[in-house]
């Protein structure tokens, strides 16, 4: 197995505690991410119950409320569409660099990463099992098989960040606060930053730069960055690949968002932000899931969009009643991408014998490289 593979899964596992002078910090960096473990669900969940007291009593008529369940069934309608255009844009990363891999196995992987995100840090914590899954199907270039993953989870983030900059486009009327600049900002930043990334390398000349060919001559890690150099020329001589992966992006992103203000609409609540401002506010509140460090998000996304519904309010309510109804959405949002999620159980029911196996390998090749240290 390739050493950039050891790396990736060496991560997931509990690796020899280190000696000598650097034993202090790193002891207690691996004891923050043991305890992390089993801390990472009681701060998400205090986090949701903090946000629940302090709104309880209109979160209590809102649930008595009568609500617009086809909003509802739109909704997961969407949210479905939405996962499946995000396993395809996977599948063409991975099957962009050669390998033997199916779209029905892209599914299967793709709903054990939903299923999963729910036991690991952040949002995108499922896709390490994704990794895992597929560099165990492959018997060689294992490095690139991971890194298709990795290039999977920033296409995505670029779509959310250039759907977020379209909306600054399009007739608004968010208000001119210090937060809603430095949102527009990230926005913007971001976008920019990731279509420069992409250029560079869709840019055939990149890989011909004297110091990058120099870099598989490196010991012990040259061998890997010379097969993920082989992997970015693939891509160059099929860049359409990229480009109907980002494409995929977009419109899975566009369909995600809706999903999320036809939650809002199934609240009924006095005002919610129109489809424009969704589209404005959810990327950064994405964003703040994949970052935090809950089971998909949890109690990160909520703030966030609760948050965003203040910032956002015109004035037609008090600021209560559009925090309101931001939670209020957000945990309608919860709830209906756990139902999608638990399409996925019977996905991670078949593949627990393969999963185990991952773990198991990743486990192995930790004592390896701890024996061979």
């Amino acid at each position: 197995m390739s050493e950039s593979v050891k790396y990736a899964e060496t991560t997931l596992v509990k690796s020899p505690p280190p000696t000598g002078e650097h034993s202090r910090p790193a002891g207690a960096l691996h004891l923050l991410g043991q305890s992390w473990k089993w801390l990472k669900w009681p701060v998400a969940l205090g986090i949701l119950v903090t946000l629940y007291i302090q709104n309880q009593q209109a979160l209590a008529r809102i649930a008595a409320a009568p609500k617009n369940w086809n909003f509802a069934f739109l909704a997961f309608g969407l949210l479905g569409c939405s996962s499946l255009i995000t396993f395809t844009r996977w599948y063409l990363l991975v099957r962009g660099q050669g390998f033997a891999f199916r779209m029905r196995d892209a599914i299967r992987y793709g709903f054990v990463g939903l299923v999963m995100s729910y036991v690991s840090i952040g949002t995108a914590g499922g896709d390490l099992f994704k990794a895992f899954l597929l560099a165990k199907d492959q018997t060689s270039r294992r490095s690139v098989a991971v890194a298709t993953v990795l290039l999977d989870r920033i296409l995505g983030l670029l779509a959310l960040f250039i759907v977020g900059v379209v909306a600054t486009l399009l007739p608004h009327d968010f208000p001119d606060s210090p937060e809603v600049q430095a949102n527009t900002l990230i926005l913007w930043g971001g976008t920019l930053a990731g279509l420069t990334g992409l250029g560079f390398l869709l840019l055939p000349a990149t890989t011909r730069w004297g110091w990058v060919q120099r870099l598989p001559n490196l010991p012990i890690v040259g061998h890997i960055i010379g097969e993920l150099i082989h992997g970015v020329r693939l891509y160059q001589s099929q860049p359409l690949t990229l480009i109907a992966a980002l494409g995929l992006s977009l419109v899975g992103h566009a369909g995600l968002i809706t999903g999320f203000y036809f939650c809002a609409q199934c609240m009924q609540q006095p005002w919610i932000p129109n489809l424009t401002a969704h589209f404005y506010f959810m990327p950064n509140a994405e964003l703040f899931g994949v970052l935090s460090m809950t089971p998909a998000g949890i109690g990160a996304l909520e703030w966030a969009v609760k948050t965003a519904y203040v910032l956002l309010n015109p004035g037609v309510v008090t600021e209560e009643q559009a925090g309101v109804a931001g939670l209020s959405a957000a945990l309608a949002f919860r709830v209906v991408s756990m139902a999608v999620a638990a399409i996925g159980a019977t996905y991670y029911v078949s593949s627990r014998g393969e999963i185990s196996a991952a773990v198991a390998e990743a486990e192995h090749e930790s004592e390896m490289t701890a024996a061979a240290g």
